[in-house]
């Protein structure tokens, strides 16, 4: 059935004022994961298989979960959730009604378990609790079925918002290359993670800190050409001046900061040398070793934007659920291990030779053999593997910027270029 038959059955449904009937039919566009058979052997076939690819099966489940959207804000079946006490097993509400149908709607709760729920609507039973964990998890909440502020707002947005931010990631998605090579790092700012991917499957995969909303990081695309261990941090200006410069040349001294000239010459911290910094005649920076602000290693990504991968000390970071703390740089949760996998894959030396390497003191650059494509995206709604729809906040704002001028229902019908 194409997507104008649904919808035109879906209305006639509508206007019979079947509750049950109605969401059946938005059902009938297919969900994340509900890929028509035929659809994807063609996907298979053309090689474009690959969750990660452009426009392989991660644009087409987002195209799908766009028209079920549309659908469901067209609709009049859609009520949020009142406010009110958090909700937990075991609780009786009237609103537990309503939380049953949102998630019914957002196909988080199978229509066959309603059908045969033997439990009171206003129950809140296992059945429903399966559903909230898993509306949560899709949402980077955590999962532990209470129905409380954060979750209850999450499941408010209403349809046509949803659509409008399935658009947007999509505007991105045909912004990427069409092809991003056999074997490609992933780093997706909103989902603060990494993934190494190979052979379209997931290698690695690490948490990551990355750029505060004054100090966004950028969407890129380049190559990881090399790392360096115990590297050097040469301080940007206005980080220097702003936030350690004040702190006294002996404070930075005891923590291996130094002024360097352009010729490399270290300078005392007299107030000239210090003012010779806004004329950009003179750096500040940091010896590489113990207690640097880089860490033990860094990654060059070669780009305008100056921005790299490295280490951290500030390690209780990654416990944060959000992890928007830095100045545009990505912070990794496993440098370390993330650069033996790289040495061992990228330059074929043996683990023998990466602890010679990454246990020295030296301050030491290699260079890899084979450079890694890299993709740093803002993908705030993407499918995962187990085809489910995931959505993230928009730490930057950048759904509402892309999406103020546009209508979703045209971006679904637009083809790949």
């Amino acid at each position: 059935m194409g997507v104008g038959k649904r919808l035109h059955f879906r209305q006639n449904l509508i206007t019979r004022g079947s509750f049950i009937a109605a969401i059946l039919t938005l059902w009938l566009l297919p969900g994340p994961g509900q890929v028509h058979a035929a659809e994807a052997t063609a996907s298979t076939e053309s090689g474009a298989s690959n969750p990660f690819t452009p426009y392989g099966r991660q644009h087409m489940l987002l195209r799908e979960a766009l028209a079920r959207y549309l659908a469901l804000a067209d609709s009049e079946i859609w009520v949020p959730l009142d406010a009110g006490q958090p909700l937990a097993p075991g609780m009786r509400d009237p609103r537990v009604k309503q939380l049953r149908s949102l998630l019914m709607q957002y196909g988080d709760y199978p229509l066959n378990d309603h059908t045969g729920d033997s439990h009171a609507a206003d129950e809140y039973d296992e059945r429903l609790r399966a559903a909230v964990r898993r509306f949560q998890r899709r949402h980077g909440l955590k999962a532990d079925a209470l129905v409380d502020k954060r979750t209850r707002a999450r499941l408010n947005v209403p349809p046509a918002k949803v659509a409008r931010i399935l658009a947007a990631n999509l505007k991105r998605w045909r912004e990427l290359p069409k092809e991003l090579g056999p074997r490609y790092i992933l780093i997706n700012i909103p989902d603060f993670s990494l993934r190494l991917i190979d052979g379209g499957q997931e290698e690695f995969r690490m948490r990551v800190v990355v750029g505060k909303p004054e100090h966004k990081t950028p969407q890129l695309a380049t190559r990881m050409t090399r790392l360096e261990v115990n590297p050097t941090w040469r301080v940007p200006r206005e980080i220097a001046l702003r936030e350690l410069l004040p702190k006294g040349g002996a404070s930075l001294s005891a923590s291996g900061y130094q002024l360097v000239n352009q010729r490399g010459r270290t300078l005392p911290f007299s107030r000239g040398n210090i003012a010779a910094i806004r004329k950009g005649k003179v750096m500040l920076q940091q010896r590489g070793g113990p207690g640097n602000a880089l860490g033990r290693v860094k990654f060059v990504i070669p780009n305008r934007e100056a921005i790299f991968l490295h280490d951290t000390n500030s390690k209780h970071l990654f416990k944060h659920s959000l992890r928007a703390f830095s100045h545009g740089c990505i912070r990794l949760e496993k440098p370390l291990e993330f650069a033996r996998l790289i040495l061992a894959q990228q330059n074929g030396w043996s683990d023998a030779r990466i602890d010679r390497i990454l246990l020295s003191n030296r301050t030491r650059g290699v260079a890899l053999e084979k450079p890694i494509p890299v993709y740093i995206a803002y993908w705030t709604a993407w499918v995962d593997r187990e085809g489910l729809l995931q959505f993230r906040p928009d730490i930057y704002g950048l759904d509402k910027e892309e999406t103020a001028d546009d209508d979703p229902g045209r971006k679904e019908n637009r083809q790949p270029e």
